[in-house]
């Protein structure tokens, strides 16, 4: 029986309940017209629910059967009641009240409820943050799970839909999807709705159809639930508002973030402690799943990586468009962003013993597009080519990131919630970039002091330190970073979409 059956049924029981508190005192007064009708009200109440049961539940005799005895209880009252006869009150209270209990009881404790969920993402790339949580709900025999892939526009630079996307076509095989045009949210009605997307309106690159903002999405749900889809790295208190005071955070019923740490910094933003849950990220169930998985990948790369150091090259979607404004004020021929980009592939692309994995923001070249930042977008294509023509370069647009963590010796990257990620696995991380002030550093959710830094524009020489390093194995920073990590996170053991998903179905135990 779903869940929201079963609890309608149990409302509809304790109503009844309380209307033996008016048969009992309108036969006080001896009003017998009134007790006549609540009498009768009762009863139809008995029918309705026994019908439902019989609807939902095969072996419900006992159940149905005590309905009945109620029934022909309020029967033989309405007859003594239309003789006009003296009852006493209280004992027909009693025992109506006995009857009622009996039965609430043998609902609530003898028929199981299946609860329904509905996970609802948009990107592939972003699976990661729902999966584990979808796999707990999955091991449930009690539980109606379904996944409806959202459909999302690309906007051009003036904010206008330029293109429909769907990306169910992207997301793992052995995950069932649901056609978004097929699910009527108005019919299923799921107990709970898990989402990943937190702008709905608010987002300038991508946007869902209006039907599947938060706030449409929580009249359908009893718990609508956002879980983000990066985790929180680096922290600058005057910048944080835009991770936590979203649409979504603000419509949600729970929110899940990776640490009581985290939690903090959303409450210090305003949002209601109630709704936060520290139980950890998905996101890091995803890594530590991803790190034990055996090596499965194209002929291309294996032909391209088999045997080198690989060194995977992550890109931030902002990091391209900072550098372009900053270049563009004080009309600098290249951005930094272009020259560090230069740097890299220079240092990589075609050296023996290295191999190299691209893998720019899954929005990157949307963005760019968007913003008619058509320079920025020949730069980056440029650099495509340059990967796939090269002999150890791949270009990595999976949905899933998690094979370029298995596959790589190194992490080379701008700011971005990629990075305490690969920091779970152990592996060394160079930061291409200045190094943040080290006070936030050390208050922020995952400090990134003990990770290898870009001192300062011109010192090409750290880079290729760096490489000279990871091709040597050494990492005199892995002890430092390794502690940092396990303070960060107090659960990598690859469980917490089963803690998530079994502290949110106590919530909803009846």
């Amino acid at each position: 029986m779903r869940r929201s059956v079963k609890k309608q049924l149990l409302q509809l029981l304790m109503t009844v309940k309380e209307a033996h508190n008016e048969i009992w005192s309108y036969l006080q007064t001896e009003e017998y017209a009134k007790v006549y009708r609540i009498l009768a009200d009762c009863q139809e109440c008995a029918v309705s629910a026994g019908n439902t049961i019989e609807r939902f539940e095969k072996k419900s005799e006992e159940i149905i059967r005590d309905l009945e005895e109620y029934c022909e209880y309020l029967f033989d009252v309405s007859i003594r009641v239309d003789r006009s006869e003296k009852l006493n009150g209280a004992k027909v209270k009693e025992q109506l009240n006995r009857y009622i209990e009996k039965i609430y009881n043998e609902i609530k404790n003898n028929i199981k409820t299946i609860l329904k969920i509905t996970f609802m993402p948009y990107k592939a790339s972003m699976w990661s943050s729902l999966e584990s949580i979808w796999e707990a709900a999955l091991r449930d025999e009690n539980c109606e799970v379904t996944v409806v892939v959202i459909p999302y526009y690309t906007l051009d630079s003036n904010g206008d839909k330029a293109e429909l996307n769907y990306e169910a076509a992207l997301f793992p095989d052995y995950v069932s999807i649901t056609d978004y045009r097929e699910y009527i949210l108005e019919r299923e009605q799921p107990d709970m709705i898990f989402i990943h997307n937190p702008y709905d309106s608010e987002n300038n690159v991508t946007r869902v159809p209006e039907q599947y903002y938060s706030n449409n999405l929580k009249q359908y749900t009893e718990q609508l639930i956002y879980s983000p889809y990066g985790i929180m790295g680096y922290y600058n208190p005057r910048q944080g508002a835009f991770m936590c005071v979203t649409n979504a955070v603000r419509v949600a019923d729970k929110v899940l973030v990776q640490s009581e740490k985290v939690k903090d910094i959303y409450i210090n933003h305003g949002i209601e402690r109630s709704k936060i849950l520290a139980l950890g990220s998905p996101k890091i169930d995803a890594v530590v799943k991803g790190l034990k998985e055996s090596e499965n990948y194209s002929a291309e790369w294996r032909e391209k990586l088999t045997g080198r150091k690989v060194f995977l090259l992550n890109t931030h979607l902002s990091y391209f468009i900072y550098w372009y404004n900053y270049q563009q004020k004080y009309n600098r021929e290249k951005s930094h962003a272009e020259w560090a980009h230069e740097n890299i592939f220079e240092n990589l692309l075609n050296r023996e013993g290295c191999a190299l994995i691209w893998r720019p923001h899954p929005l990157l070249k949307d963005t760019l597009k968007s913003r008619e930042l058509d320079s920025t977008l020949d730069f980056i294509e440029m650099l495509e080519q340059q990967i796939q023509e090269s002999n150890n370069g791949v270009l990595d647009t999976n949905g899933d990131y998690n094979p370029s963590f298995r596959l790589s010796d190194a992490l080379i990257t701008t700011y971005s919630s990629m990075i305490p990620e690969y920091m779970i696995s152990g592996k060394p991380v160079y930061i291409y970039e200045r190094r943040l002030n080290e006070t936030n550093c050390r208050r922020s959710p995952v400090s990134y002091i003990n990770n290898y830094h870009m001192a300062r524009r011109g010192e090409n020489a750290q880079l290729p330190k760096f490489i000279e390093m990871v091709l040597n194995g050494k990492d005199p920073l892995y002890e430092e970073r390794m502690s940092d990590v396990h303070r960060a996170f107090s659960n990598l053991d690859g469980t917490i979409g089963e803690n998530i998903y079994q502290r949110l179905k106590r919530e909803f135990d009846l």
